[in-house]
């Protein structure tokens, strides 16, 4: 049944659907604007939430610095706007595995926010969350654990009571769990999470998609596939409404469900969605992220398993053939 719910969306190109964005929701620079100087780097920050909305975080990036030297030159500009211009800088690195200099801006936001901004800004938060992610992404699973309860100490005292970014910081502290062992608490997490952002939010939108996404893949691990394949399409129906299908988001979600057809041994239609995935992450991200090469891995060992080893090797070389470029090119 899941698979024919997104067989029509896997008939349509990879692109079709990047004009059609709605953009998540984000900390913005909600700021006067003064001068000519400040107006260029506001529009370079939307610039960029436009580029990081539709997957293109290469843009994104571009943007975002620009705007922050703008920022820090100018002498009346708010500390608020430099940190958040760091918190998006630091995001954008992350999801390009470019982890050194994500860990880097998400420390200049909070050193540049110590004494300028309140300790329960929603920016400093955002930093302690970006902090957390980077070393997450790192699997330093530790030192992520202490820098989102920090952010989730803090926000609940400044708020009072749950909110968005709460929220997600319980989505964050969910998943390192997870990799911690602590499944019931985990769950817990997520489940919190999703509790909030239904409150609050519409039914469609990308950050229920990412915990439904991680729920999903807590219960995969513990072997409830059945439970995960319906957490992945409802995780699916949220992505591909709001952002289309030609978002990272979308294909990761995609290869996440291909994973529990290929567990679940339907190969045909776990073949379809690897593949789909593929073809949205190469037009993304680039031929030798390194999450195109994880789905291009996954794919190799489904044909492995189906007893097609030609295309299994052909797949591998593809992945080998990326990372050796990916070598010479630094």
């Amino acid at each position: 049944m899941a698979m024919k719910r997104l067989q029509g969306v896997c008939r349509r190109s990879p692109t079709e659907e990047a004009q059609n964005v709605v953009a998540p929701t984000m900390i913005g620079l909600a700021v006067e604007v003064q001068s000519p100087r400040d107006s260029l780097a506001h529009h370079l920050v939307r610039m960029g939430d436009r580029a990081h909305i539709a997957g293109r975080f290469g843009k994104a990036l571009l943007s975002y610095k620009r705007a922050l030297k703008i920022f820090e030159s100018d002498r009346v500009c708010a500390a608020v706007e430099v940190v958040a211009c760091l918190n998006k800088i630091s995001q954008v690195c992350r999801e390009q595995a470019l982890y050194h200099e994500a860990e880097g801006a998400a420390r200049r936001a909070l050193e540049h926010g110590e004494g300028r901004l309140d300790a329960g800004d929603p920016q400093i938060v955002a930093a302690l969350n970006n902090l957390g992610a980077t070393y997450q992404a790192q699997e330093k699973y530790a030192k992520a654990e202490a820098a989102y309860i920090k952010a989730l100490g803090v926000r609940c005292v400044q708020s009072g009571e749950p909110d968005a970014q709460a929220a997600r910081t319980m989505n964050n502290l969910g998943v390192v769990l997870s990799h911690l062992g602590k499944d019931s608490e985990a769950i817990d997490m997520f489940a919190g999470a999703l509790g909030v952002f239904e409150y609050l939010l519409d039914g469609l939108h990308p950050d229920i998609g990412i915990t439904l996404s991680n729920l999903a893949a807590l219960y995969r691990k513990l072997g409830y596939l059945d439970i995960a394949e319906t957490l992945y399409v409802r995780a699916n129906d949220n992505f591909v409404a709001v952002l289309g299908t030609a978002h990272p988001h979308s294909g990761m979600n995609f290869a996440a469900l291909a994973g529990v057809y290929r567990e679940q041994e339907r190969f045909a239609e776990a073949e379809t969605l690897f593949k789909y995935a593929v073809a949205v992450l190469e037009e993304t991200l680039g031929d030798g992220h390194a999450r195109v090469r994880g789905v291009i891995k996954n794919l190799a060992e489904l044909y492995t398993r189906m007893g097609r080893p030609r295309e299994a090797f052909r797949w591998e070389a593809k992945v080998f053939d990326a990372s050796a470029h990916e070598g010479f090119a630094q």
